[in-house]
């Protein structure tokens, strides 16, 4: 058998299923999702395939629909949803102290693109606040930020997003020396993978960990 591995996962709608994502957040996939597309089940996420071929054990899935990696967050959200106000968060309740964590895997990016924010330029170190409303700093703040407290992060990048933030994100984690995968030809309704797409990101998420 396998060596479980724990993993902590930080993503947005993508991969979020309602009663699998903490208290409060917004979720898109749920049993009762009746609108495309539809995922019949838990079970058929990227994420709960992964975690089951893998015999990976997921200690939080810290994904919240909607959410932006920076602070220039959606109208109906508040900047506490963002990526980088969770990671603080869960930094500060000693989260990554009190558990031990193996892996994460961070995979956003995709609000930011939607919804306009601003994009600025990558910056490794003394952030301010005013660096945090930009994707580009927020992100390498991210990165930062999780490094120091897990060394083995996987970035995954999903299609379709704009080409100033995934070249960005590719940089950075260059700069970081952290894992990045960039999804391919994801079958999606309505900007969101199908049970077709969430069964192909697991599949190459699985075939780059194999790598």
């Amino acid at each position: 058998m396998k060596e479980e591995k724990n993993i902590f996962i930080m993503g947005d709608s993508y991969s979020t299923y309602k009663g699998y994502i903490p208290s409060g957040y917004h979720f898109y996939y749920s049993d009762e999702r009746e609108k495309a597309p539809i995922v019949k089940g838990v079970e058929k996420t990227w994420w709960n395939i992964l975690s089951n071929e893998k015999n990976f054990k997921i200690i939080l899935n810290d994904s919240f629909s909607g959410s932006t990696i920076c602070n220039t967050v959606r109208e109906a959200l508040t900047v506490e949803s963002s990526f980088v106000s969770r990671i603080d968060k869960y930094i500060a309740e000693n989260l990554f102290a009190e558990n031990k964590i193996d892996k994460v895997f961070i995979f956003g990016g995709t609000n930011d693109s939607w919804i306009g924010s601003p994009i600025g330029e990558l910056k490794y170190s003394d952030w301010t606040a005013e660096d945090l409303k930009y994707v580009l700093p927020a992100f390498c703040y991210l990165i930062d930020r999780v490094k120091k407290v897990v060394e083995d992060i996987t970035v995954i990048i999903n299609t379709g997003l704009k080409e100033e933030i995934s070249n960005g994100f590719i940089k950075a984690c260059k700069e970081f020396e952290v894992k990045y995968l960039c999804l391919k030809e994801i079958d999606k309704e309505n900007g969101h993978p199908t049970e077709i797409g969430m069964s192909q990101i697991s599949e190459q998420v699985m075939e780059f960990l194999r790598q």
